[in-house]
């Protein structure tokens, strides 16, 4: 098990034995990347966790996350996959106005499920996760408070 997971591009790969990246200056993001004898200049912009490289030229995407980070990413991952059923709740009052999705209907993340109006002005109701509607607990007139079930998505 290593102590750190490397992802170039979103992949996760296996950093060479005799390569190093050192940061020369922080602040400025300046460093140089060492393989066997050869040194490389590059630019690494960013903090924490996700940073981005440029080697040559190239702009590379890297993130280098903990081993603790690795895990508890995955364990989010597993989660929302294996999900149960969900509710979606109203988080303001007001009236519904317009109905979206059926029963039945397939979802992806981030889909518009229905629009509340609240102090004139209307909010769109958005799928926190992919999944299909199998039940809708209101329709368009319909008022609803601070909490209230809307629809639930398996």
């Amino acid at each position: 098990m290593t102590d750190f997971e490397i992802l170039v591009d979103g992949q996760a790969v296996d950093p060479a034995e005799d390569t190093t990246l050192v940061v020369d200056d922080e602040r400025h993001g300046v460093g140089r990347l060492i393989h066997g004898g050869t040194v490389v200049p590059v630019i690494v912009e960013g903090r924490g966790s996700d940073r981005v490289v440029t080697i040559a030229g190239r702009r590379i995407p890297v993130t280098v996350r903990s081993w603790r980070e690795r895990v508890l990413a995955e364990a989010e991952t597993a989660a929302a996959a294996h999900a149960g059923p969900v509710s979606v709740k109203a988080t303001l009052p007001g009236l519904v106005v317009a109905v979206a999705v059926g029963v039945g209907d397939e979802v992806e993340a981030g889909d518009s499920l229905l629009t509340i109006e609240a102090m004139k002005m209307q909010n769109e109701v958005r799928a926190p996760r992919a999944g299909r509607v199998i039940e809708l607990t209101v329709e368009a007139g319909r008022t609803v408070a601070t909490g209230a079930d809307l629809l639930r998505l398996e």
